[in-house]
This record gives structure tokens, sequence and C-alpha cells, in this order.
């Protein structure tokens, strides 16, 4: 199986690699929108795409609009620095199969997360948490988006306390 690594940060992408390796995939490893977008315009190249969101020539988001317009299915899973509300929510519009904040166990739950997509508990429907956890995203997203990103208005719109909220954002992976 050939997975797309695209990562501009040589040392993430290299343990990122080291850490993939368990699951016998061939990974093809570039930097940038342009390279990603030519890797992935020859048809039927690659099973899944490992995505970062910003890029030198431009944002991760850019490369995942290019399979959508062309109409390739292929499951998009999101490795960020970037743990925003709105990188996760635009990550999840775009048909995310999953977002990783870049945070202290990420290559864990990296590998988790590829493994689902692998073993079809991710790739072709979202397993039950996954799915649970990406309705939450987008439903607090949702919120937060009506209430100006306010926490505190959007808690009191939950009907939840302020702490309890951002106890959840942060359990989903969408806190900055």
């Amino acid at each position: 199986m050939r997975m797309l690594l695209v990562e501009d940060d040589l040392p993430h992408a290299t343990l990122m690699r080291t850490v993939l390796r368990r699951f016998e995939l061939e990974i093809e490893h570039v930097g940038t929108v342009s390279d990603a977008v030519r890797a992935l315009a020859e048809p039927r190249r690659f099973e899944l795409v490992v995505l970062d969101i910003h890029l030198p020539d431009g944002e991760g988001f850019e490369v995942h609009e290019f399979l959508n317009a062309r109409q390739v299915e292929l499951p998009v899973l999101y490795v960020s620095a970037e743990g925003g509300v709105e990188h996760a929510v635009r990550a999840l519009q775009l048909g995310a199969r999953g977002y990783v904040v870049k945070r202290q166990d990420y290559l864990e739950r990296l590998a988790s997360e590829v493994r689902d997509i692998l073993t079809g508990d991710g790739g072709g429907e979202m397993t039950s948490r996954a799915q649970f956890d990406a309705a939450e995203r987008r439903r607090l997203a949702a919120v937060l988006a009506r209430h100006g990103w306010n926490v505190s208005a959007a808690a009191r719109a939950l009907g939840i306390g302020r702490g309890k909220l951002r106890s959840r954002i942060a359990a989903l992976g969408m806190d900055e």
C-alpha cells in the first residue's frame, strides 16, 4: 500500500515515517503543496494521504481541495501543530478521516488513526468513536462560530460550564 506524506518539517517527517513503517507502507514524502499535487495528479498512485496544514507554498487544504475537485476519494489524515477549531472544522468539512495535533503523544495517535484507516475501521466510514468525535467537533465549532468564538457565550448556549466546554474542546484536539 502506498501513502503520500506531505510534511515540510524533516524531523517530523522522519519520525512519522519511522512510526508508520510497522504497517509496511511504501511512503513517498514531499514537503510542498505543488509537489503533493504533482504526486497526486497520477491516478490510483496512493491509497492514503497524511497531510500537514502549513506548508512553504500554501496550505495543505489546497491539496485536499485538489483531490475533491478531481473527485478522487482517498482517505486524508491531517497532522498539524495547528490545533485550532477553525482548522479542524475545515479539515472535516473537506472530508478528512482524522485530525492529529502534534503534541507529545501525536505519533501514537497517528499510528492509531492510520491503523484504523488501513483495517477499514476508518477508511471507508469512520468508526463510531471517530464518527462521534467528528460530529461533536462540528457541533461545537458551529456553536462557537454562532457566538463569535466566545467560549462563555457558547457554553451558556450549550447549557454547560466554560471549564467543561474548554475540557471538551481540548479532548477533541480543537484547542490552540
